[in-house]
């Protein structure tokens, strides 16, 4: 048999190395991804008869970018770069948009990070700001779970996961020269980002996704939750998931050996040089107009563009501007603002709401009536969607109008569902486009993890979150919201019959879900609820008339006000999202 020429392994745990492959072997990899997309653009194109031409197209090229990436050699940046281009081509956006992306908020703050990072390497106080972990001489096990709480503690401090992770990158760049071990880059690049997505859902600063369930939680009937009752619902299932993540990845990646391996060296006794101090001084600011964003109304980006600015000048750096902007990552900046092209498509021509909608619309009719059946189904599409949609925002815009309040409609409780779908969405670790700190750290040259290592780590990081999730839904939350006094909002009681109750139609029955119809549908239940029951016994009659069932009867039809312009409100956060 004739192989492939190749150079031998020197470690079984080196993924850049080529190893012997035979020939049949290769065709068959390359025979896979040619018949995987023609399968799947033909099944595409006919199949979804419910879906727009448009929401074909910016499917199919979704699921092609998705080939591109996990199952074959071509640069992820490149397949994104072509499925930008394709969008365009085929008319799902304008070409307008595609320079437009170019100029998002995203783009800019990725811009000032890289310069912000070569600043602070080359002043030396990157390594001055992780003097305190490395002092001590720890075991590499323990160095990692102690970096992870450091990365976790951020989570309550600023805004944005991109925002974490562009502050984060020069610690990791100042650590990777201290590490005893070549091959514990690899678990140190995945550490950084995995934490920082895992941890985000125990802030309500955490992700702007936060803030859509906070309002969608108001607008059917529950509490306004604070950020010290986000706290307790969401930091143990945040410190839980991160503590799972890092031991996944000390497991899947660090040889047992290099467990025990000390990382660190002695503590520096030099004071900082004034120019330390100077570069310090702008830090802390940039900190400082972050965390009181919403005082001054200027944002991340802008804030961190004017501190760039201020590092390029002389009494900040002794570099040239020209060599500083060579530490700027180009290729991850395009690669960002294809991927984030290539989500707003799929919500701009509806094709993630329809995939919501036919993912509820499978589901057999005995399984919608169990809660815990319906906690997993929402977890797991939640979960997955960041597939196809790469803004954590944007998935919750999307899943908690299509997925969380129709699954309430069926009688389960609607701060939970919600709850399952924000926290479900913040797991987006399997593919480079799936989140932004993500590509930042894997798309650096320093990084040195692959598409193939994240596959490994997201299955059994997958079904940990899951496990954590469904077993915090069901047995914690509701106890939690019901001690901290949040109203709870079941859509059927039975134990109420003569209260109108709002009944959806089964799930196999429904039309693909979008924003349009659940207004279309409540509107319909209402007017059906209203109707006055033939058969209704005359003490019923008696009890509905009371005062108090009117009350209730009022209360009932202003939580269906606010459902109806909480999906308003919501549908213009989906259109919105990406400006």
């Amino acid at each position: 048999m004739t192989m492939i020429a190749t150079e031998t392994a020197t470690s079984p745990f080196d993924p850049h190395v080529r190893r012997a492959v035979p020939e049949w072997r290769r065709t068959l990899l390359l025979l896979v991804p040619i018949l995987t997309a023609g399968v799947t653009v033909w099944c595409i194109w006919v199949f979804p008869e419910t879906l727009s031409p448009q929401g074909r197209i910016a499917l199919i090229i979704t699921a092609l970018a998705l080939i591109g990436w996990v199952a074959t050699p071509l640069p992820e940046s490149l397949v994104a770069l072509a499925s930008a281009v394709a969008l365009v081509l085929t008319g799902v956006i304008a070409e307008t948009q595609l320079y437009a992306i170019l100029g998002s908020d995203l783009v800019w703050l990725l811009l000032a990070a890289f310069i912000i990072a070569a600043v602070l390497k080359e002043c030396g106080l990157a390594e001055r700001m992780i003097l305190p972990l490395l002092s001590r001489q720890m075991h590499f096990v323990t160095f990692a779970f102690t970096l992870a709480t450091a990365i976790a503690l951020t989570a309550f401090l600023l805004p944005s996961t991109s925002g974490r992770a562009a502050l984060l990158l020069p610690v990791f760049l100042a650590l990777i020269p201290h590490l005893p071990d070549e091959r514990l880059r690899r678990p140190l690049a995945l550490l950084f980002p995995t934490v920082i997505l895992l941890s985000a859902g125990g802030s309500l600063i955490g992700a702007g996704a936060h803030l859509v369930a906070v309002e969608a939680i108001v607008a059917t009937g529950g509490d306004r939750l604070s950020y010290l009752d986000w706290l307790m619902l969401g930091a143990p299932l945040a410190f839980l998931a991160s503590a799972a993540g890092v031991l996944l990845i000390l497991v899947l990646f660090v040889p047992r050996a290099l467990w025990r391996e000390r990382i660190g060296w002695a503590r520096m006794r030099e004071p900082l040089t004034p120019r330390q101090w100077r570069v310090l001084c702008v830090v802390s600011i940039l900190v400082g107009l972050w965390l009181t964003e919403p005082l001054h109304g200027f944002g991340m980006a802008l804030v961190a563009v004017v501190g760039a600015m201020a590092l390029l000048t002389k009494p900040f750096t002794r570099s040239k501007t020209k060599e500083v902007f060579r530490a700027v990552d180009v290729e991850l900046i395009l690669y960002m603002a294809a991927t984030t092209l290539i989500a707003y498509s799929m919500t701009q021509s509806g094709a993630d709401r329809w995939l919501a909608g036919q993912a509820l619309a499978w589901l057999p009719a005995s399984l919608t009536a169990s809660k815990t059946a319906m906690v997993i189904v929402v977890a797991i599409v939640a979960m997955v969607a960041h597939i196809v949609i790469a803004s954590r925002s944007a998935r919750a815009a999307v899943l908690v109008p299509a997925v969380a309040l129709p699954v309430a409609g069926l009688g389960h409780e609607a701060t939970v569902m919600i709850l399952v779908v924000v926290m479900g969405s913040g797991f987006c670790q399997s593919l480079m486009a799936g989140a932004k700190p993500v590509a930042i750290f894997g798309m650096r040259e320093e990084g040195g993890f692959t598409q193939a290592d994240l596959a490994r780590l997201a299955l059994p990081l997958g079904m940990a979150k899951l496990t954590l999730l469904v077993g915090i839904a069901l047995f914690v939350w509701p106890h939690q919201i019901a001690g901290a006094g949040t109203e709870r909002m079941v859509l059927a009681q039975d134990d109420k019959p003569a209260m109108a109750v709002i009944h959806l139609p089964p799930l196999t029955l429904l039309p693909p879900i979008t924003t349009s119809n659940i207004v279309e549908t409540i509107a319909a239940t209402k007017t059906k609820a209203q109707e006055p029951a033939a058969n209704v016994k005359p003490e019923i009659r008696r009890e509905a008339s009371s005062p108090r069932t009117k009350r209730d009867t009022s209360n009932r039809n202003n939580i269906e006000k606010s459902i109806d312009r909480a999906i308003r409100d919501i549908g213009a956060d989906i259109r919105n999202i990406f400006r």
